[in-house]
C-alpha cells in the first residue's frame, strides 16, 4: 500500500530532525519498499525511489547500480521518496515525498551528475505524485493537502492551483494536446478528475467516483486507467467516460501503458501476488508474472516487449518478457527480510523465507555475539517470546480503518480485559507480539516496535528499525527483532520503568500545543483523549545495544548508534553516512569504511553488549566532528592498461577534492597492500592538468609482480580522517620471459633456480630509557626469531637480508630509516617483528610502539607524539616494495591491561592500514614478565612452529599454518601454566605463502 500519514491536530507539531550525519545501511540495493520506477529515455538505466530515502540509478544490461541520488533526510520518516518523474530530454529529475525542512517540497535535480537545482515550495502537505507534461513545459504534482500543482519549467516558477479534491491526491497525469493540456488527478476522496488547462487557465471538464480510494493511475494518450485498493481498474476514455471495469483477483497497484499503448501493467498489494498484463484492444489479461512474493506497486515499461518491476519481500526489480511472463533479470542487493529470530544466551538464529505465522521461528542461520562466528545450520533449540504470562494471554483480530490485524487483544483466563488497536501512526497492525514480565511487546509496519502495559497504555517505544517488523524473541532481558528493512537489532529491556507506574502528562509537549492553537490545558488533554493522542504522555525511549546487517554470503556488519563498528572483511562496505547538507543541497555518503580508523572497534561493540555506556569514548569521536574537517576527495584511475609484458607501469591518477576538504596520504595500493604513500609534508608536487578544474592529476611509475595485479588508489582529506571510496584497475603480467632470464643468469652463477630474496627487519628493546619500562626477553626474543627465520628460509630463498634494531637504536628515525634501507623487489618476501612495549588508546583504539627514548609514559599526548603509530607504520611498509608480508607483533601492554578484544581492535585497524597479515600476542603484562622457557611466550610458540611443529606434511609452513599452530597452541599453554587463556590475535592479509622449509 502507498503510505499514508494522518496528520492530527496534536500530530501537527511534528519536529524533524536535522542532523547534519545519519548512520544508514546500504546493501547494495533498496531496503526499503520500492515506491516508483521510471526508465530513461534512451532505455540504458532504470530509475527506483523508494522508503528506504534512495534513488537509485540502474544499469539495465548489467543491473548494477550506477549511482545514488540523495537529498536531506531525518532519522525517523522523513526523507522517504513517494514519487519521481524524469523530464523527456533526461535533464530533470523532480523528487517527492515526506521530507524535512521544507517538508512539503519538491526537489528537482540535476539527472546526469544528481546535484540539486532547484527546490519548490508551496504545497502544504506530503507530495505523493509528480508527472512532467508530454513536451516537457509543465510539471504537476498531488498532495496530502487535497491540491494539484502545475508548474512552469522554464523557470520553476508556481502557473496554477487546482482545489477540486476532498482528500489526499495520490496520482496524476499531463498530457498535452493540439491546443492545450489535459490534468488527469486521483485521490482518497475516490474521484478521479479531468481538467484542462489552457493559457495558463484551469476548467473542470468532467469526474468520476469510484467504491474504492483511489492511487494510481495511468494513460496512453487514449485511454485512462486508475485503481485503488479494491479488486478492480477502471479504464476511461480521454474525456473520462467509463469504458470498461477490469476485475481482478489480486488488488492492483501501480499501473504503466507500454510505449505504443497497447498493453497495460498492474502491480500488486494483496495475495495472489500476481502482476497482470492487459492487452488494450479488450483489456483482457495476456501475461500473469509470480516471481513477486509481496507488494509490489512499481512497475513500467522498458520497451514495447520489456517489462520492470519492483517490490516483493527483499524490494527485488525484475526485468521480464511482456509475452511469456519470463525473468530476464533480477536486481537486488545483498541483504533480505528478516521474517523469523531466535536468541539463545549469546546466539542469535535468524531466517530470510516468507512466514506469516507470529514470531515464527523458520530458523536456519545463527550468529554467536562474542566472536560473530555464523553457523549456516540450526543445531539447537531458540526462544521466541511468549504469547501467554500466567493468566494472561494475547491475540490477534483484523479491525482499524484499512482492516488489518490491528487489534490485540489483552486476555485474563480467556475473557478480554483491554486492547491495543494500532493505527497509522503507531504501524498498522500487530505482525508480531509477546510479553516480557508485565509488559506488552508489539511490532508493526513502519518501523513501528511498541511496548505497553496490561491496561493497552504505550509505555515505551523501541526506536531504530524503519521496515516492518517481522518476528521477535527474548532471553532474559535481551529482546532481538527482525525486520523487513533487512537488520537485526538487540535490545536491553532492564531499562524500562515499572509497568504499573501510572503515565505521567509530557507538560512540555502540552504546552506546546496550547501556545500554538490558543487553548486551554483541559481543552487540548479532552481533545487528546477523543483522538487517542498518546503523545500527551511521556513515554521511554530505548534505542538498541547493537544492530546487526548480515548478507546472504554471510559478509556481516554490527554496529552500534554511535557509529562504532565490527565486520567481515568485506562487511564494512554496507553502512555508512547519509550526509545531509541542508534542504537545498544533495546529500552525500561516506560508508564507514572510509572512517575505519576512527570507528572501527570490535572493543567496544562488546562493551556494549556487556551493558556499559559508550558516551564516554563517543564523547570526542563523532561523525559530526569529523566532518568540520571536510570530506575526502573523489578518485579516479584514468590508466586503462589490463595487460602487459612490462613490469613497469605508467600510473596516471586525477584527484578532485572537495570543498574544504582538501587531500592528503595518497595511497597506491597493489592487492590491497598500500606500495607507495604521499602525504602533504614531503613536498608533494601535482600536475594541476585536468580535464576538470577542481582537479589534479597525479604520475607514478610502478613495478608489477607477475600475475594479476589489482593496483588500488585512495587519499584522505587534509586531516587525514575520511578516507576516499578507492578506485581499482586490474593489470594482468606477463612476466615468463623475466623469469626465463633471471633463472638462467641465476644458474650460470650458483646453480639456483631460486629467484626471490627473504628480508627481515627486528625490532627489540629491553633496557628502556625510562627504567620502569625494563623487559627481560625482547631482545633474546628477537635474536633467536632472527636465527630461526634464516635457518629456515635458507631451502626457498635465494638469500636472506637481515635488518635489526636493539635497545637504544630503537628511535622513531632510526624505525623510519630502517624501512627506508630495506631493498627489495615485488617478488621478495618481508617479515617485520616488533617486540617492547606497545601502547592501545583505550578511546580511539589506535596502537603505539614504545621506542627506547620515549618518556612520560602516562601522558596520552606525549604516546601519540613519540611513540611509533599507525600511520607512522604505514608510511615505513609502504616503502618495502615486497608483496608478501607478514608483522609480528609481540608488546606486551605498559599501560592499562589491554583485554583481547582491544588487542582485536589494534590487529585489524594495522593490517588494513599497512596490508600486511598480522600476528599479534595478547596478553597480560605479568604473563609475558614471566616469560616462558627464557622467552615470551607468544614468540616461544613462534619460533617452535618454526622449527618444526607447526610444518605441513611436505616439510613446509606457510604464514596461515603459522598462524593456526599459534592459535591452536597458545591458548592451552598459559593456561595451564598461568590459568590464563592467552588469545593471540590476527588478520590475514594478501595471499598465503611459504615461509619455511625443511631440508
Amino acid at each position: 500500500m502507498k503510505k499514508i500519514f494522518l496528520f492530527f491536530l496534536l500530530l501537527s507539531t511534528t519536529v524533524f530532525a536535522n542532523s547534519e550525519a545519519i548512520l544508514k545501511l546500504d546493501t547494495q540495493g533498496h531496503t526499503g519498499i520500492i515506491n516508483d520506477l521510471l526508465v530513461s529515455k534512451d532505455k540504458s538505466e532504470i530509475i527506483s525511489a523508494s522508503d528506504d530515502k534512495t534513488i537509485r540509478v540502474w544499469d539495465i544490461q548489467t543491473g548494477k547500480e550506477k549511482k545514488k541520488i540523495l537529498g536531506s533526510i531525518g532519522t525517523g520518516p522523513e526523507g522517504m521518496i513517494y514519487a519521481i518523474a524524469l523530464s523527456g530530454d533526461n535533464k530533470y529529475l523532480a523528487v517527492g515525498g515526506l521530507f524535512a525542512d521544507p517538508n512539503d517540497a519538491i526537489r528537482i535535480y540535476n539527472y546526469k551528475t544528481g546535484k540539486l537545482l532547484k527546490v519548490l515550495e508551496s504545497h502544504t502537505n506530503t507530495v505523493y505524485d509528480l508527472s512532467f507534461s508530454s513536451d516537457d513545459k509543465y510539471l504537476i504534482s498531488g498532495s496530502g493537502d487535497k491540491t494539484v500543482k502545475i508548474w512552469q519549467t522554464s523557470n520553476w516558477t508556481l502557473e496554477n492551483t487546482i482545489n477540486y479534491h476532498t482528500d489526499f491526491v495520490y496520482a496524476v497525469k499531463m498530457i498535452k494536446r493540439e491546443h492545450s493540456y489535459d490534468i488527469y488527478s486521483a485521490g482518497y476522496d475516490n474521484k478521479i478528475v479531468l481538467h484542462q488547462f489552457y493559457n495558463n487557465n484551469v476548467r473542470y471538464i468532467n469526474s468520476y467516483t469510484s467504491n474504492d480510494k483511489l492511487a494510481y493511475l495511468a494513460t496512453n494518450g487514449t485511454d485512462v486507467a486508475t485503481c485503488g485498493y479494491g479488486h478492480e481498474i477502471l479504464i476511461f476514455d480521454n474525456k473520462l467516460n467509463l469504458k470498461q471495469t477490469i476485475k481482478s483477483t489480486t488488488v492492483p497497484t501501480g499501473l504503466a501503458y507500454s510505449p505504443d499503448g497497447e498493453s497495460l501493467a498492474a502491480g500488486t498489494s494483496e495475495p495472489p501476488y500476481d502482476l497482470n498484463i492487459y492487452e488494450t484492444n479488450s483489456y483482457k489479461t495476456t501475461a500473469t508474472f509470480i516471481e513477486h512474493t509481496n507488494l509490489t506497486m512499481a512497475v513500467n515499461f522498458i520497451d514495447n516487449d520489456t517489462v520492470v518491476s519492483g517490490g516483493g519481500e527483499n524490494n527485488e526489480i525484475y526485468i521480464w518478457d511482456k509475452k511469456n511472463a519470463i525473468k530476464i533479470k533480477k536486481v537486488i542487493g545483498v541483504g533480505e527480510c528478516l521474517w523469523s529470530v531466535g536468541i539463545k544466551g549469546d546466539e542469535i538464529a535468524w531466517g530470510n523465507e516468507y512466514c506469516d505465522d507470529v514470531n515464527c521461528q523458520n530458523l536456519k542461520k545463527s550468529i554467536n555475539l562474542k566472536d560473530f562466528q555464523i553457523k549456516p545450520r540450526i543445531d539447537s533449540l531458540f526462544r521466541s517470546i511468549p504469547t501467554t504470562n500466567g493468566d494472561w494471554s494475547l491475540e490477534h483480530k483484523q479491525g482499524g480503518e484499512y482492516g488489518y490485524d490491528a487489534v490485540l487483544e489483552i486476555k485474563k483466563d480467556g475473557v478480554v480485559k483491554n486492547n491495543i488497536e494500532k493505527d497509522p501512526n503507531t504501524g498498522y497492525r500487530h505482525n508480531c507480539y509477546g510479553w516480557y514480565k508485565d509488559f506488552i511487546i508489539s511490532g508493526g509496519m513502519t518501523g513501528f516496535l511498541k511496548i505497553y502495559n496490561k491496561k493497552g497504555e504505550e509505555i515505551a517505544s523501541l526506536v531504530g528499525h524503519t521496515g516492518e517488523i517481522e518476528s521477535i524473541a527474548i532471553d532474559g532481558d535481551r529482546l532481538v527483532s527482525g525486520s523487513s528493512d533487512q537488520t537485526i537489532k538487540v535490545w536491553d529491556l532492564s531499562v524500562l520503568n515499572d509497568a504499573n507506574k501510572p503515565l505521567e502528562i509530557n507538560e512540555e509537549y502540552v504546552s506546546s500545543i496550547m501556545d500554538s492553537y490558543k487553548i486551554s490545558r483541559e481543552n487540548v488533554l479532552a481533545q487528546a483523549r477523543k483522538l487517542n493522542d498518546t503523545e500527551i504522555y511521556l513515554k521511554q525511549k530505548i534505542y538498541p545495544t547493537i544492530t546487526l546487517f548480515i548478507s546472504h554470503d554471510n559478509e556481516y556488519v554490527v554496529y552500534t548508534d554511535e557509529g562504532f563498528f565490527t565486520a567481515s572483511k568485506n562487511g564494512g562496505q554496507y553502512i555508512g553516512y547519509h550526509i545531509n547538507q541542508g534542504p537545498y543541497k544533495e546529500a552525500e555518503y561516506v560508508t564507514v569504511d572510509a572512517l575505519y580508523s576512527t570507528f572501527y572497534r570490535p572493543d567496544l561493540i562488546q562493551k556494549a553488549l556487556a551493558g556499559e555506556s559508550l558516551e564516554k569514548y563517543a564523547k570526542n569521536i563523532n561523525i559530526d566532528k569529523l566532518l568540520e574537517d571536510g570530506l575526502a576527495p573523489e578518485v579516479h584511475i584514468l590508466t586503462s592498461t589490463t595487460n602487459t609484458d612490462m613490469q613497469d607501469l605508467a600510473l596516471k591518477v586525477e584527484v578532485c577534492p572537495k570543498a574544504n576538504g582538501g587531500y592528503d596520504n595518497l595511497t597506491l595500493l597493489i592487492n590491497d597492500m598500500p606500495v607507495s604513500v604521499i602525504d602533504t609534508s614531503r613536498a608533494l608536487k601535482l600536475k594541476k592538468k585536468s580535464e576538470r578544474d577542481d582537479c589534479f592529476n597525479y604520475d607514478q611509475t610502478i613495478s608489477l609482480a607477475g600475475g594479476k595485479n589489482t593496483i588500488g588508489f585512495r587519499a584522505t582529506n587534509k586531516a587525514g580522517n575520511i578516507e576516499s571510496k578507492p578506485d581499482f584497475l586490474e593489470v594482468t603480467f606477463d612476466d615468463t620471459n623475466l623469469k626465463k632470464k633471471v633463472r638462467s643468469k641465476l644458474e650460470q652463477i650458483s646453480g639456483s633456480q631460486n629467484v626471490n630474496d627473504l628480508h627481515i627487519l627486528a625490532i627489540a628493546v629491553n633496557e628502556y630509557k625510562d627504567k620502569d619500562l625494563t623487559l627481560k626477553y625482547s631482545i633474546n626474543d628477537a635474536k633467536e626469531m632472527l636465527k630461526t627465520i634464516q635457518d629456515v628460509a635458507k631451502p626457498l630463498f635465494k638469500k636472506v637480508h637481515t635488518y635489526k634494531l636493539f635497545d637504544k637504536e630503537v628511535t622513531k628515525e632510526n624505525i623510519i630509516q630502517a624501512f627506508k634501507d630495506i631493498n627489495s623487489t615485488r617478488e621478495d618476501v618481508f617479515l617485520l617483528y616488533i617486540a617492547g612495549h606497545g601502547i592501545t588508546d583505550e578511546y580511539n583504539g589506535n596502537y603505539y610502539y614504545i621506542p627506547y627514548n620515549f618518556e612520560d609514559k602516562d601522558n596520552t599526548s606525549a604516546v601519540q607524539v613519540q611513540g611509533v603509530g599507525q600511520k607512522d607504520l604505514m608510511l615505513g611498509l609502504s616503502r618495502v616494495t615486497a608483496l608478501k608480508s607478514l608483522v609480528l607483533l609481540d608488546t606486551c601492554n605498559s599501560g592499562s591491561f589491554v583485554e583481547a578484544n582491544m588487542q582485536k581492535t589494534t590487529t585489524n585497524k594495522l593490517a588494513r592500514a599497512t596490508g600486511r597479515a598480522t600476528i599479534s600476542a595478547s596478553s597480560k603484562s605479568q604473563v609475558a614478565l614471566e616469560g616462558y622457557e627464557g622467552h615470551g611466550v607468544f614468540t616461544y610458540t613462534l619460533i617452535e612452529a618454526l622449527k618444526g611443529m607447526g610444518y605441513n606434511q611436505d616439510n613446509t609452513i606457510t604464514i596461515n599454518g603459522l598462524n593456526d599452530y599459534v592459535e591452536e597452541t597458545l591458548p592451552d599453554r598459559t593456561e595451564k601454566k598461568w590459568g590464563y587463556r592467552q588469545i593471540p590475535q590476527s588478520s590475514m592479509y594478501g595471499v598465503d605463502f611459504t615461509i619455511g622449509a625443511i631440508k
